[in-house]
This record gives structure tokens, sequence and C-alpha cells, in this order.
């Protein structure tokens, strides 16, 4: 298992990317291999900006 720290804004960012690549897939109807590791990516950034508060 990988640990990342990241600051706030840089996991906004990131987060920001993620959802932008689901709605394309959602809006296409292709399911990549990503999609997975990017529902479990953007899962754990709201996570932890959440708890960052």
């Amino acid at each position: 298992m990988v640990s990342v720290e990241l600051e706030r804004i840089e996991a906004l960012e990131l987060l920001g990317m993620v959802v932008a690549h689901l709605n394309v897939t959602e809006a296409t109807g292709t399911l990549s291999p990503r999609v997975a590791t990017l529902l479990g990516v953007r899962d754990k950034l709201a996570a932890g900006l959440r708890e960052e508060r």
C-alpha cells in the first residue's frame, strides 16, 4: 500500500481531475479499467478532505 500526503489544494485539484474523468466516462458510456481505481481515489480524497476541516 502506498501512502501519500497532499496539501489541501493539491487534494482538491486531484479530486477535480478524478471527478472530471469519471464524468466523461459516464457521459460516453465507456468503462475503462481505471474506473474502479478512480472511484477509490475519489472516495479517499473526499474522506481525507472532510477529516481535515
